[in-house]
């Protein structure tokens, strides 16, 4: 009968956490989320800004491309501040502006030129290269 009876010490002798102890878990891994939080937002918004911006150089380097597909010049004045929104397909929130006349010639040939960018939390001056429309090293 002692076989299949075990001691008494061991019945009495629980497995397993307190109610008290997975409280101060969890409230441990909530103080540690809400340290983390802010920092995932900042870096999402900084991971969005990046792409948007990758996108709004992309478009401004195919310009030659779309003057040639279309057989057309494409002139951007300074005095007008939408006429390159009304060329490129800027993210939201996104305006660009020729600080001197942009010339882009039918057969793909940019003179090259200078455009104020300003975006949230963004304001920049990239540099167009003659004869593709490069951006030369947009800070």
């Amino acid at each position: 009968m002692s076989g299949s009876c075990p001691p008494t010490d061991q019945a009495t002798r629980q497995r397993g956490f307190t109610l008290l102890e997975l409280l101060i878990v969890l409230a441990l891994v909530a103080m540690m989320a809400a340290m983390v939080a802010p920092r995932l937002q900042g870096t999402y918004d900084a991971v969005a800004r990046s792409g948007e911006r990758a996108e709004a150089r992309r478009q401004l380097e195919n310009l030659p491309l779309r003057a040639r597909d279309a057989g057309r010049v494409i002139e951007v004045l300074a005095e007008d501040p939408g006429a390159l929104a009304r060329e490129l397909q800027l993210p939201e929130g996104w305006r660009m502006q020729a600080l001197a006349p942009l010339r882009i010639e039918a057969n793909g040939i940019c003179h090259g030129g200078q455009v104020a960018v300003q975006a949230p939390g963004l304001a920049e001056t990239w540099t167009l290269a003659a004869p593709d429309c490069g951006v030369l090293d947009a800070p």
